[in-house]
């Protein structure tokens, strides 16, 4: 099953945040910021394309499934380059 998000919607993967060290030091916590991978995006998206990663506010976005989730494109914070 694939989603077409409509208008200027987005559909993302929000990516993990790795908490193990290179030499396998499990971290309380990490700074790294939220980031998800772009998986589709609606007709009147203009500035976010697909397979980019970015930092969304999470606040705004809508759970879909697992670690799928759907946003608009105002609610993107920035894109990584």
């Amino acid at each position: 099953m694939t989603i077409k998000p409509l208008r200027d919607t987005l559909i993302v993967k929000r990516l993990e945040k790795d908490l193990t060290t290179a030499s396998g030091i499990v971290l309380q916590s990490s700074d790294e910021a939220d980031k998800a991978l772009v998986l589709a995006i609606g007709p009147l998206v203009e500035d976010v394309k697909l397979g980019d990663i970015i930092l969304a506010n999470w606040n705004k976005a809508t759970k879909v499934q697992n670690s799928l989730y759907k946003l608009q494109e105002e609610d993107v914070v920035g894109i990584f380059e």
